[in-house]
């Protein structure tokens, strides 16, 4: 797979031949995820959506999940049945990747930030703006999600309940 602008490249891994060249982004292509489960491919760009693709069947593009603000990650839970995306504005949707329904979203704007006190003075330490996240993986089991970027912390959420578990500090 070769990403180029806004068109996605499938070659042939045992024939080095272009197999399907992928287009439908008005931005930036910035992440790719294989289903674990189906011949799928989710793509996110910075045009504010998701996109499904059947790149096995040439069917192209299946599905496209809207967003407010540029994707910049995604990854499928486990068992294929939920996509996890973050956005520019450090929120997380989860979708229902059969369906194409969104399912919840999670406001991680604080969480990367480490939070402040609305009586805090505003300071570039402190600010939540450029805060998002960049990577996001599901535990093995599906019920975490690990959330990072931006940011000194890395971030685990309960799935099921859409809650911050833990956020660990990985530079000072």
């Amino acid at each position: 797979m070769h990403i180029c602008c806004l068109q996605m490249y499938v070659w042939s891994v045992k024939t080095g031949r272009l197999l399907d060249v992928l287009a439908g982004h008005e931005g930036p292509v910035c992440g790719l995820a294989f289903s674990p489960t189906q011949p799928l491919l989710a793509s996110c760009s910075w045009d504010r959506t998701v996109r499904m693709w059947d790149v096995y069947d040439g069917k192209s593009q299946l599905e496209v999940l809207q967003h407010n603000h540029d994707v910049l990650a995604l990854a499928w839970r486990p068992d294929g049945k939920m996509l996890a995306s973050s956005t520019l504005d450090g929120q997380i949707y989860f979708w229902n990747a059969q369906d194409a329904i969104l399912e919840g979203v999670i406001e991680g704007r604080r969480d990367i930030r480490g939070g402040r006190l609305a009586s805090d003075r505003r300071a570039a330490g402190n600010l939540s703006s450029g805060a998002a996240f960049t990577s996001l993986t599901f535990s093995a089991d599906g019920s975490l999600l690990f959330a990072g970027g931006r940011s000194k912390y890395v971030c685990v959420y309960d799935v099921q309940e859409r809650v911050l578990l833990r956020r660990f500090q990985v530079r000072p």
